[in-house]
């Protein structure tokens, strides 16, 4: 008898799920799902979330520890939803193409589709103090930091192996980088302090530079409109001998040797498409012809510069040493390298116009461990790719109220009171915040969306904290910051907003993840969600100085 309720109530259930989904409309299904994650429609049981799982407007998706969830949505647009979030789906009409989805609390890291290309009105994402108006082509990470934001970093920073190989220490314009062992990884914009990594590929654009500082102490200069190749690169590896491999495939750059070249000369390596450098000193200088212009010694040669020490240069015709104050040029890889009385003129004004290496700290220093930085309380979002227009909740409130009260007066005549303007604007706020409550209450571990997080004004300041950027937040109108790709902004509760000189706290989850399972160009990691869903584990120029 038992059994046989049990298989009624099975039956009943089956049949109320299928009776709800098809009163809804399906805007999106699961690509990839690990750990416990779950979609509720209002006064509805909440329903698992596995692969290929339908996504319907108006669900409220929730992720815990460990867990996260993909959802491809029928635009083409793409949502991650980050382990421990609150994520709901308030719109998404087909025939208007619009979204408006909101993040209560967590993260998500989203890319926009065709609603997108029809405005940047047509895609939304919503936090507690600010929304995100997204571009046609662009890719964002956007996450809520709430009252425990320093201790979400530092447990971070305390779990999280730093394996950049060099830092970023003096940069100017943009210059970016791309990981050629992981194709799937987007282009990065480089600011102050990131870090690099081996088989990075970097690129600097016009009037753009970049110094970085290796492990071993080796500082390099990227020049303007130069592409520079950490080709390999190993240190003070187990089993591994000490080794460093660059490729300058245009442009140039600056180079002070570090403990791997001076130790063994052998271990260290320039390529070039002319010829190789090879180290026997300190300083030197590599440009690309093309750098120097037209008609000054041939097209596609190597310059090349010994400021202090010594180098070689060898190609296919044999090897040159250069010692401290001489310069070569290479006109091809059969040319012999000839020695020149100096470098062209436009390739030491160039020089001239960029920081010594030396100017660089040491590796001790650049690497040195800090302390995380305080995060204040507010959402933070960083422009991946493409672009973003962020602006405050509290900002639009007040515009609203200023647009009513020249319109609102009293049955007297007289303006509504300043008093009833701050109970208005209060109603307002609550209203939005509470949006989506209740609709969780089957939920034990979240069954309400949170509130708006705090401000919190004591959390002091430093590289990667908001820096004001005046009462406009970036552009000519009051609470509204325009992002472009590599930038980040933060938004707080009391409506104040600020880009970031550097990128915020990752606020990626501490657990261990699968290889790109926040790049939402990746394809699906390789294992089994259907396990998991129980939450049980589941020609170049050269100079060396």
């Amino acid at each position: 008898m038992k059994y046989s309720t049990f298989s009624l109530g099975v039956l009943f259930a089956s049949l109320t799920v299928s009776i709800f989904a098809a009163e809804l409309t399906v805007v999106g299904k699961v690509s990839f799902s690990k750990g416990s994650n779950a979609a509720q429609q209002p006064n509805v049981a909440a329903r698992l979330l596995g692969k290929d799982a339908e996504i319907y407007q108006g669900d409220n998706i929730q992720t815990s520890d460990a867990s996260f969830v993909i959802v491809d949505f029928n635009d083409g647009s793409k949502v991650t939803v980050r382990p421990n979030s609150n994520f709901k789906i308030e719109q998404f009409d087909t025939a208007s193409k619009n979204a408006k989805l909101t993040i209560y609390e967590g993260g998500v890291r989203a890319s926009t589709g065709e609603f997108a290309k029809a405005g940047s009105d047509n895609f939304q994402i919503k936090t507690p103090t600010a929304t995100l108006k997204g571009e046609k082509d662009s890719d964002y990470s956007v996450n809520v930091c709430k009252e425990n934001c320093d201790k979400d970093n530092k447990d971070k920073s305390e779990t999280a192996k730093d394996t950049s190989v060099a830092r970023i220490v003096d940069i100017k314009g943009d210059v970016y980088a791309q990981n050629r062992a992981n194709k799937n990884t987007n282009e990065r914009k480089l600011t102050m302090g990131m870090g690099l990594e081996a088989q990075d590929f970097l690129t600097s654009q016009p009037n753009s530079y970049a110094v970085m500082v290796f492990r071993d102490g080796e500082k390099v200069t990227l020049q303007p409109s130069s592409e520079l190749d950490i080709v390999k690169y190993d240190f003070q590896q187990a089993g591994k001998k000490d080794q460093i491999l660059l490729k300058l495939a245009a442009g140039g750059m600056r180079a002070l040797t570090g403990s791997i070249g001076k130790k063994d000369h052998s271990a260290y390596a320039l390529d070039t498409p002319v010829a190789t450098i090879g180290i026997r000193g300190t300083e030197s200088e590599t440009m690309i012809d093309d750098f120097a212009g037209a008609g000054e010694a041939g097209s596609g040669g190597l310059y090349n510069h010994v400021t202090e020490g010594a180098i070689s240069v060898k190609n296919e015709t044999g090897e040159v040493v250069l010692n401290q104050g001489e310069s070569s040029f290479t006109s091809s890889p059969t040319a012999s390298t000839v020695q020149v009385p100096s470098l062209p003129a436009k390739i030491t004004t160039q020089l001239s116009t960029t920081p010594s290496p030396k100017s660089a700290p040491d590796a001790e220093k650049a690497f040195e461990s800090k302390p995380p930085a305080s995060s204040k309380s507010g959402s933070y979002v960083t422009v991946n790719k493409g672009s973003g227009k962020l602006e405050s909740n509290l900002a639009k409130a007040d515009e609203k109220d200023d647009k009513n009260s020249k319109g609102n007066k009293d049955s007297s005549g007289s303006e509504k009171g300043s008093g009833d303007k701050r109970d208005d604007k209060s109603n307002a706020l609550s209203q939005r915040n509470d949006s989506g409550r209740g609709e969780q209450a089957t939920r034990d571990d979240k069954t309400n969306a949170p509130p708006p997080p705090s401000n919190n004004d004591d959390s002091g300041s430093g590289r990667g904290q908001p820096q004001p950027q005046g009462g406009n937040g970036g552009d000519g109108n009051r609470g509204v910051t325009m992002l472009a790709a590599g930038e980040s902004s933060f938004a707080g509760a009391a409506g104040d907003m600020a880009k970031l000189d550097s990128p915020p706290p990752t606020f990626d989850t501490q657990f261990d993840m699968p290889p790109n399972a926040f790049d939402n160009n990746a394809p699906p990691p390789m294992f089994s969600p259907i396990n998991d869903l129980g939450g049980k584990g589941g020609g170049a120029g050269c100079v060396v100085e």
